[in-house]
């Protein structure tokens, strides 16, 4: 690896590192503000693009067109980690650990990467509550606004871990329509950030946490676990 790490971020984010390299870059992360703030940048870009891929995918699936052209935003698979993937027995610890490093590096550092530096203000808040979920699971979500885009943080509490094959995925929901959108999926952390378009934040009003099968399907499983309304603040 070289002075800094910025070729090795995209192969961290995708769980394609050995042990070795894995540790490497998570050691220099933990020291190189350059790079965290690179790996944040990868990260909230790939999670825009990943985001963006779900709901095109979903409208089409419906028969509908989308709002916005998303086929401009793909790139060759072998630079992007896949939307869904089971990772090999052996890789998973390792495919954790950097998931739990970026989990760490969004929710502590990505206000200031994404706004200079400082934190971005909160425009609204949602409080997630039990549905198909344990009655002692929790937990909320803070918009904040970024110029005319929206930071999404999602933390949860009590919520158990995902069994085999499935996993928790984060979507904006407008209850009047039924009108869903995939935002990301959940880190096995249960606290994510996400990159979310103002104008599209404002077709919504509540946001959605279901429990996914790992198939390869964007629509939704019709088993949320949270919910809550949006208000502004």
């Amino acid at each position: 690896m070289s002075a800094h790490c910025d070729e090795e971020l995209v192969p961290l984010l995708a769980g394609e590192l050995g042990r070795e390299e894995t540790l490497k870059v998570v050691a220099h992360l933990r020291e190189c503000g350059e790079c965290t703030s690179e790996l944040v940048s990868v990260a909230v870009a790939f999670g825009s693009l990943r985001a963006a891929r779900r709901a095109g995918d979903l409208l089409t699936s419906r028969g509908e067109s989308p709002a916005v052209d998303v086929t401009g935003l793909e790139v060759s698979t072998s630079e992007q980690p896949p939307l869904r993937f089971q990772p090999r027995r052996q890789h998973r610890g390792l495919i954790l650990v950097a998931a739990a490093v970026i989990a760490v590096v969004a929710a502590t550092g990505i206000g200031v990467a994404m706004s200079g530096h400082t934190t971005p203000p909160v425009s609204a808040v949602a409080a997630l509550h039990h549905m198909d979920a344990p009655p002692g699971a929790t937990g909320e979500a803070t918009v904040r606004t970024v110029g005319s885009n929206r930071q999404m943080d999602v933390a949860t509490k009590g919520l158990p871990a995902a069994p085999a094959n499935h996993y928790y995925e984060v979507w904006l929901l407008q209850p009047a329509t039924n009108k869903m959108l995939p935002v990301g999926v959940l880190s096995p952390t249960g606290s994510s950030t996400y990159a979310v378009a103002g104008g599209i934040m404002a077709q919504y009003s509540a946001v959605d946490i279901s429990l996914q099968v790992n198939d390869g399907s964007t629509a939704h499983s019709s088993v949320s676990v949270l919910r809550g309304s949006v208000r502004s603040v």
